[in-house]
């Protein structure tokens, strides 16, 4: 952000330490579900954008002097490690302290706390971590760093105006978001009724083991010291890129080449990919094209005389809690292929599914349409950010 950018009348460049008290490094413990005592505002309870005061651990070892770390509101609290920048504007607090990896800005009565809020989410502050952050990547920052981040300063009364704005196409965002998971929720209902609970079968169907549904593989990694391998126009998905619905474009592409070189396979569109290792394990994606994957991921091509590939996918999302509480293993729990085909599944008459299937296709109709529509508006929330910041918003 060049400070030499000329700035609306009455506007000026301030940094960070300009416009706060002396920043502060919160309290060294450890969390505890223990009843008592403060709450322990940690890195992972901020990365959310809000705190949800019901999930934040309590403090194992209360410091002496709590008043030193105690949070207020308006306080503003900034990872310095894991989500680096990852930043927050305290509202209403609890009797809560802060984690050490965080360091607490309070601002002065010369800036708005919302507004310094919007400002830490913008890229004018992204940009500058970046080059600030100790390392070519954000490993981390400190206190100092950021003390020394620039941003423009508008009068009081233009720091409301710009927090109303943005508060107003925040609100618009937050409610796109929430419209988004009505699908998925309307998707589950009609699941339920139409089948009962498939964990415990209640609804009395046939049941099969899923080795007898259809036929499974898996898929291969190319050679990673021939980069041109990865240059290719094939997509191949990882287990992370696994999102429990379908799945269209991977963010590595391989070759012809690749494929033939190695045990990497070239599945055909509507097969069902399925993670098998660590926090990957049963994750799930149906490929809209034809792709590749890793070895990480099982395939799955259902005989379609017996099960639909749609019903299927949600059949296997209701027992997802299921399949994992039969993973193996210490440090990772993992599944396999042998484990995956011995689950038992309860399957209905498939003209029932195929009657499923058509409502989730109408439905995935509409998803799609919020999707392009959650992407605009990110996109508008993002020019409304670029331009607060730039002084076009308001004079």
């Amino acid at each position: 952000m060049k400070e030499n950018r000329e700035l609306p009348e009455g506007w000026e460049w301030k940094r960070l330490g300009d416009v706060c008290d002396k920043p502060q490094y919160g309290y060294t413990t450890s969390a505890s579900n223990e009843v008592g005592g403060p709450l322990f505002v940690r890195t992972t309870d901020i990365t959310n954008g809000m705190i949800d005061w019901n999930k934040v651990p309590y403090c194992s070892e209360p410091p002496e002097n709590k008043e030193k770390y105690l949070l207020h509101d308006g306080d503003i609290l900034i990872s310095r490690a894991g989500s680096v920048g990852s930043s927050i504007v305290v509202k209403n607090p609890k009797d809560a302290i802060f984690a050490s990896y965080l360091i607490r800005f309070t601002p002065t009565n010369k800036i708005v706390s919302d507004y310094l809020g919007y400002f830490l989410k913008s890229q004018y502050f992204i940009t500058q971590i970046g080059a600030n952050s100790n390392g070519t990547t954000l490993n981390g920052i400190n206190a100092s760093n950021l003390a020394n981040i620039k941003l423009p300063l508008p009068p009081l009364e233009i720091q409301r105006k710009i927090v109303g704005i943005i508060d107003s196409m925040r609100e618009i965002k937050s409610l796109r978001e929430n419209a988004n998971s009505i699908p998925n929720q309307m998707i589950q209902s009609v699941f339920l009724e139409m089948f009962g609970n498939p964990v415990n079968n209640s609804r009395g169907w046939n049941s099969y083991k899923l080795g007898e549904l259809g036929s499974w593989t898996s898929g291969g990694t190319p050679s990673r010291s021939k980069p041109e391998y990865f240059q290719g126009d094939i997509p191949w998905f990882t287990a992370g890129e696994l999102n429990d619905s379908y799945i269209w474009d991977s963010k590595e592409k391989i070759t012809k080449e690749a494929l033939n070189s190695s045990s990497a396979k070239l599945f055909p569109a509507e097969t069902m990919l399925i993670g098998m290792y660590d926090t990957a394990a049963f994750k799930m994606g149906v490929l809209k094209n034809p792709a590749s994957s890793n070895q990480a991921c099982a395939a799955f091509f259902p005989k379609t005389e017996v099960i639909n590939t749609f019903f299927a996918l949600y059949l296997f999302k209701e027992m997802k809690n299921y399949f994992l509480s039969k993973r193996r293993g210490i440090r990772q729990k993992n599944l396999s292929q042998k484990i995956i085909k011995n689950f038992e599944v309860p399957v209905p008459p498939i003209n029932l599914q195929q009657k499923f299937a058509y409502f989730v296709q109408s439905i995935e109709e509409i998803r799609h349409t919020q999707e392009n529509s959650t992407l605009i508006i990110n996109d508008m929330f993002n020019q409304v950010l670029d331009k607060a910041f730039k002084g076009e918003l308001v004079c």
